[in-house]
């Protein structure tokens, strides 16, 4: 919320609200003076809760965990630490199932030759 005051002073106030996962209200006082005479407004905010994309819930949990001892073949996703990666298709593909220092995938030293993180 930004509000401006005309005349010869201004001022601007911005109130940046936070993500919730709730509707949340807030109530902000906001007091003016001059030294003598003070005024106070008060102002409700009413934030709605972020709606959590539908595809995003649990999307990891509906594929396999990445393992070594797997057979990985081009176009599998895996879950790898919490990430999607899918085998890129032949030729790099046939390094998803070797070395895994080198392509395990997200940890690898060259993951990003054998997996495409999704």
């Amino acid at each position: 919320m930004a509000k401006t005051l005309s005349g010869q002073d201004k001022a601007v106030v911005i109130f940046n609200a936070p993500d919730v996962t709730q509707n949340t209200q807030y109530v902000v006082n906001l007091t003016v003076s001059d030294g003598t005479l003070s005024s106070t407004a008060v102002y409700t905010l009413n934030v709605k809760a972020k709606a959590a994309a539908a595809d995003d819930e649990d999307k990891t949990t509906s594929y396999p965990a990445w393992s070594s001892s797997q057979k990985w073949n081009p176009g599998d996703i895996v879950n790898s630490n919490g990430a999607l990666y899918q085998c890129k298709p032949f030729p790099e593909g046939s390094w998803c199932n070797v070395a895994p220092a080198y392509y395990e995938p997200g940890v690898g030293i060259a993951w990003a030759d054998a997996w495409n993180a999704l």
